[in-house]
């Protein structure tokens, strides 16, 4: 079947990206309420774009057409959030962190998670194995769509000791014990599952 995008609505273009742009990585990203709560929650239109500056990129909407989401109302103000990729372990909690909460209100309670101090102004979540604190580098908007890019500038990045080994001089995540969860369409998420190595041509 051929699909023509001009002639689809945003959510049926949605629902086919999502099943065939897969797996997606997802960002888990913290920042702060203006209560000073955090909040939670995560994104998988989301990729690494660049390494110098290093630069990720993360499509965020808004909860309705004059309502921003609160990741994006925080990144606007406070310029900065933790990015965390989450493991196949939490699934659950980034599930729950999902839902639509009112503003303030804190995703970090229902999901029974734990912080630990990283950056000046935010902590990280202490089950996650990595982290990173970034800082909002630019922002644009997407057409006229509610979507916008978030170009992230990672300035420091928290490993887990456990997955993580030096060799000929090269730091190697081990990606088995990362075990990242990444998302499919619906409500379908994936694990990496099989690995395939392969040497690069020259």
């Amino acid at each position: 079947m051929l699909f023509q995008f001009d002639q689809l609505s945003g959510a049926d273009r949605y629902h086919l990206i999502t099943q065939t742009v897969t797996p997606r990585p997802i960002a888990w990203i913290m920042t702060r309420n203006e209560n000073q709560s955090y909040n939670l929650a995560p994104f998988s239109f989301f990729s690494a774009i660049s390494p110098d500056p290093a630069l990720l990129v993360v499509s965020i909407g808004n909860k309705t057409a004059d309502l921003q989401k609160d990741t994006k109302h925080n990144l606007i103000r406070e310029q900065e959030c933790v990015l965390h990729i989450p493991s196949g372990e939490q699934i659950e909690a980034v599930n729950r962190s999902a839902a639509t909460l009112a503003y303030g209100e804190s995703e970090l309670e229902d999901g029974g998670l734990t912080l630990v101090d990283f950056t000046p102004h935010l902590p990280r979540i202490a089950g996650a194995k990595v982290a990173m604190h970034c800082r909002l580098y630019e922002m644009h908007p997407i057409g006229t769509s509610s979507f916008s890019a978030c170009y992230l500038e990672i300035l420091s990045l928290h490993v887990d000791d456990d997955i993580l080994k030096q060799e000929n001089g090269r730091n190697i995540i081990n990606n088995a014990q990362l075990n990242p969860l990444s998302r499919l369409g619906g409500n379908d998420y994936a694990l990496i599952g099989q690995t395939l190595t392969i040497k690069r041509p020259e």
